[in-house]
Parts: structure tokens; sequence; C-alpha cells
């Protein structure tokens, strides 16, 4: 088993391949590269990246990569899955919000400015079209794209998929895990959950075989803007950071990039709401962690409980 880390599409990139040396190395060598084109596409905070250009374009309809339009189709389909809670376009809230720049610029001290007004709440999503046929994509002039969380998942599973046919291979994308198989042994592979609440010990392990697992949260990607604590996760139908009780949600489903959909819908909706979304999609599994401490999951989820 042979693992590779670098730094990519603003995350920690983990890649582990259940194959002997000779045949992993070079396999996961080549997946540095392609992880480097994605985010010359996909980046929002590279002004060079195509996502970049569609966003500065005054055209209605725009050709685009088929990586561009795939990624951009997922984050529609997203939208169209959880009815608009999580879509593409909140880039002008994140930006009110302070995260205007990649997180690790926050991180290292580079704060986002105070007293920015509040946001309106996001266009519909259904003014945007994906034409994979003619390769192009239509929206309104000046309205600009996120992809974000959706752009991640799509990558876990995608470079999974890439190594798979090299052995069984777990691909972590800044916390969004995609398996391509059991490893060779036929085990699953355990996922620690980490625990929001800031213990040591892993919230829950998991053991996935197959599929995908994400985590959405506001114990991470948050700072203060002024006097005002702000999160990434954007609710649309307000503009502004969730005003949720829940801290961090955990979703396994079939693929990761329906899992981070999941995840971050369920946070938004808070836990009743979330848990009662979660139990009518019976495909999906979640565990929820309230601020209060309280930790909730799905009866699904206990296939999977080490």
């Amino acid at each position: 088993m042979v693992t590779d880390t670098f730094h990519a599409m603003g995350s920690q990139i983990l890649i582990v391949l259940d194959a002997p040396v000779g045949i992993a190395r070079p396999a996961l060598a080549g997946l540095r590269q392609v992880f480097a084109s994605w985010e010359a596409i996909l980046s929002r905070f590279r002004p060079d990246s195509e996502l970049s250009c569609l966003n500065s374009s005054q055209r209605e309809w725009l050709a685009v990569s088929p990586t561009l339009a795939e990624v951009l189709a997922l984050a529609l389909r997203g939208a169209a899955m959880t009815g608009g809670l999580v879509t593409p376009l909140v880039l002008e809230a994140l930006e009110h919000a302070g995260y205007d720049r990649d997180f690790t610029a926050i991180a290292a001290g580079a704060l986002p400015a105070a007293a920015a007004p509040p946001a309106h709440p996001a266009a519909d999503w259904r003014c945007i079209s994906v034409d994979p046929l003619r390769g192009s994509v239509h929206r309104p002039p000046g309205l600009r794209l996120d992809l974000g969380g959706v752009a991640k998942g799509w990558a876990a599973d995608r470079a999974a998929r890439l190594i798979a046919h090299h052995g069984p291979a777990l691909v972590d994308v800044g916390g969004d895990i995609a398996v391509s198989g059991p490893r060779r042994d036929g085990a699953a592979w355990p996922i620690g959950v980490q625990d929001p609440r800031g213990g040591a010990d892993p919230l829950a392990v998991l053991l996935i075989a197959s599929g995908g697992v994400a985590t959405s949260g506001r114990d991470y990607r948050h700072w203060r803007q002024g006097d005002v604590e702000r999160h990434h996760i954007i609710d649309p139908r307000t503009g502004a950071p969730a005003a949720t009780d829940l801290l961090s949600v955990t979703v396994v489903a079939p693929r990761v990039a329906d899992a981070e959909i999941a995840a971050k819908a369920t946070l938004i909706l808070g836990s009743a709401d979330g848990l009662s979304w979660l139990h009518a999609r019976p495909w999906l599994a979640g565990l929820l962690v309230r601020d209060d401490g309280v930790v909730l999951h799905t009866p699904t989820l206990e296939p999977y409980r080490a």
C-alpha cells in the first residue's frame, strides 16, 4: 500500500493505492499533474483559470472545456437534488462574508475586511444551463459561479476511478473521500470522522468498501469579520452564512460528490429538518453534531460503523 500527499485545489490531497510499489508509484506521480490541470480549470482564486474567465465574460453563451461542463452540470444536479440549497450561485455572498481569497491566506492572518454589506439571496440556479453537445454554458452576463465543494467531490470521485485499474484506491480531497472498492484483502477502508468539538479521538470510524464520505462543517473554515463570526456555508435563501444549530455533518453516499452536496444541504437545514431530509433519502447515511454537543445519526449509518 503506497500513499502520496500534496496540496492542490485549495485542499490537502491524500491518495492511497493498494498495489505493489512498482505499480503504485508511477500511477500516483501522474495524479499530481492531473490535479494541477483541474485546478487551472476550476479554481475561483486563480484569475487565469477557466472558471474565472467564464465569470468575467459578458457573453451569454460561452464554450467551455469538458471538465468545466461536467462539474457545472454536477453542481446544477446538486441544486436540483436539494431544492436550491446547494447552488453554484453563492460567490457574491462568499465574498461579502470575507471569503474572497484562498483560505490558506485567511488562516495565515490575511483577514478579510470588516463591515461588508449583507448579500442578497442567491439568483435562481435554473437560469444556468449546460449544453454538452455544443460544449457550452449559458448564464446571464455578470452572474458569477463558485464550484467549491462540488469540484472537490468530483475530483475525488474522478481520481479514484482513474487509478482503480492499478488497484483499490482511496482519494481524500480536503475531507471529501472516495473509495474505488475494497482493499486487496477484501476488507473495507476504515475512515475516521474528526470530532468537531475538538476531541482527540475520532467521533466515529466508518468502514467503507466503496462510494464516498464527505463532511461539511463550521469548525474549520471560519473567521471573524469585524465583530461577527463568519463561516463558508452560505444559505442561498438569505445570502449569508447559514444560521444553523449544526456544527458538522458527515454523509456516506454512493458517490462522494453526492455525499458532499447532501452534507452541505443538511447543515444548512439544521438538525431537525436536516435529519428529516436524510431520512427521506435512504441511500444516504448521516452523522450530525449539534452545537450543544449532541450527536445524531440516521439508521442507515449503522452498517458502516466499526
